[in-house]
């Protein structure tokens, strides 16, 4: 029944997947069609600011040509009228006007207006004067005219000898059969257009139609403080959106469908087989190694079933030898531990007893088995920081391994006085390490000064700030001597390019407890030539940015 169940989640799974997916291709083609919607509106919205951008240059540039003429400078005179009224008759302005450089009207050409009476008015507090005589050609926003129309004044300013003198400034009657007409020509009718000035009065508004579910893009213009919006409703898709979603609901009631004739064709021919190699998997997860199972069937299941009692006999054997092993070593380490541990403590007591009744070659003697002793029992510690570190249990945390070094090193100068050691690490350096890191790093700095040729052997000991290595931050710490170095078969070991055997192997477990300290802290161990003779050891540990 398990795996009744287990192919029903299978068969579900598969058809949530496909059907999702199908749902999600025709959802991925219902969004472009929104957004070429969006598109289209945005297209809209350029076009009617192109548009509007152009006449409004065009007039702009009316003006600045006009204002060059010298009739336009010429104050209060017949010349600077006729200019005005040339300019009326032969542009799109309704009236044009001259303002002097102190704010006063000193001529002004409109049909229906008495000139007499605003001729000599002070303007000089309007913006687009203001504009003008700071030397930009200006549009100001739209105001009401007494015909009931909204007029936009154009300004630009009156140079003479490169002096602003004064400002032309043409008014536009705004309407809709005037400067929109081919905002209303141009996008089609679903399309709604508004315009406002930069305080948000409207300057000309037409509304979608349907008015609903709307679109819109605003833009500001380049030549005036307007803004203008373009909206669309998107009723104007909904076909096309109806139709999709019925696609999309039988494409994925068929994957459905299909997916559950499918189920039910294998279920009635490859369920008891199945089942029967589900039940054998599941024994050897259990630990039943050595099971076998008899799935029956066709030629293929068969060859499935004889394969997977093969490779139950395998794991099988591969286990109990893995077990021996094990118990084997195991055994070791006791022995190691304790028995040859005591044993090398009665030997020393001896020799120490030895050494302090006898002299001469006698007592030299006694003294090289003490010295022995001592070498077999650290080695005998360093077999058991490798177990410690072996230990499935033993996982990395943070620690801050500049501290540790500079212990180890404080040590390390303590035991070797006439050692010349330096050490350089930053105020912290946290790196994901197992507990055994620090013996690590003294073993590797012990090393280097014991197999110093020299009375006085030179030890270089360095901790980097966390940078980035192969797409990590590493926290990086050197080692590096002027000794005989560290023999190259020994890293040939350690790196996994020779292998243990007579010939090729490491002088001692020191190297293969920096080795494993590293390995399960996973970092990385590396070993170079010193400059002109030596080792470097480089140590490098994944960074952490919180302490234990």
């Amino acid at each position: 029944m398990r795996s009744q169940t287990l192919f029903a989640v299978i068969l579900v799974v598969t058809a949530l997947v496909l059907g999702g997916a199908t749902y999600a291709g025709f959802q991925a083609y219902q969004n472009a069609v929104v957004d070429k919607h969006t598109t289209t509106v945005e297209r809209n919205t350029a076009l009617v600011r192109t548009e509007l951008d152009a006449q409004l240059k065009t007039h702009e540039q009316s003006v600045e040509l006009w204002a060059t003429r010298p009739g336009v400078r010429a104050h209060g005179t017949a010349r600077q009228r006729s200019a005005l009224r040339a300019l009326v008759n032969n542009s799109a302005f309704a009236g044009a006007s001259v303002i002097a450089a102190n704010g006063t009207m000193t001529a002004l050409a409109a049909p229906q207006s008495d000139a007499a009476s605003v001729v000599g008015s002070d303007f000089g507090d309007r913006r687009y004067v203001q504009r003008a005589l700071a030397g930009t050609t200006y549009i100001s926003n739209p105001v009401p005219a007494e015909t009931g129309t909204n007029v936009v004044v154009v300004s630009t300013p009156v140079r003479r000898d490169g002096d602003i003198v004064a400002t032309l400034n043409g008014a536009v009657y705004l309407s809709e059969t005037g400067a929109f007409d081919l905002l209303r020509s141009d996008l089609p009718d679903s399309s709604g257009v508004t315009v406002t000035t930069d305080g948000g009065a409207d300057i000309y508004h037409r509304p979608p139609s349907p008015n609903r579910s709307v679109t819109a893009h605003t833009v500001p213009l380049s030549e005036a403080d307007w803004v203008v919006s373009v909206s669309e409703s998107r009723a104007v898709i909904g076909p096309t959106i109806q139709r999709l979603t019925l696609l999309q609901t039988g494409s994925v009631i068929s994957v459905f469908a299909v997916i559950a004739v499918f189920g039910w064709w294998n279920y009635r021919r490859n369920l008891a087989q199945v089942e029967a190699l589900i039940d054998g998997f599941r024994a050897l997860r259990d630990g039943a190694y050595g099971t076998h199972v008899d799935v029956g069937g066709a030629d293929e299941w068969e060859r499935i079933g004889t394969g997977f009692n093969e490779m139950s006999d395998t794991i099988d054997q591969s286990v109990a030898e893995n077990r021996e092993r094990a118990r084997q070593l195991h055994v070791l380490d006791r022995v190691l531990r304790h028995t040859l541990r005591n044993e090398l403590n009665v030997v020393r007591g001896r020799a120490e007893l030895v050494a302090s009744h006898a002299t001469g070659e006698a007592a030299a003697h006694a003294a090289h088995i003490i010295s022995r002793c001592d070498s077999l029992v650290e080695t005998a510690d360093k077999e058991r920081a490798i177990s410690d570190v072996l230990d499935t249990d033993t996982t990395p945390e943070p620690l801050d391994v500049a501290r540790i070094t500079e212990t180890v090193v404080e040590r390390a100068q303590a035991d070797a006085p006439n050692a010349d050691l330096t050490v350089d690490t930053p105020p912290t350096a946290v790196a994901a390490a197992v507990p055994q890191i620090g013996t690590a790093i003294q073993e590797v700095v012990t090393n280097a000064i014991q197999h110093a040729d020299c009375t006085a052997p030179q030890v270089s000991v360095s901790v980097s700030e966390p940078t980035a290595t192969e797409g990590m931050d590493h926290v990086r710490i050197t080692v590096s001597d002027h000794g005989p170095g560290i023999p190259r078969m020994e890293r040939r070991v350690l790196n996994g390019d020779d292998a243990i055997d007579a010939l090729h192997h490491s002088q001692g477990l020191g190297l293969w407890l920096v080795y494993w300290a590293v390995t399960h802290s996973d970092g990385d161990l590396d070993f170079e030539d010193n400059t002109p003779r030596g080792s470097v050891v480089t140590i490098r540990l994944p960074a952490r940015d919180d302490t234990a």
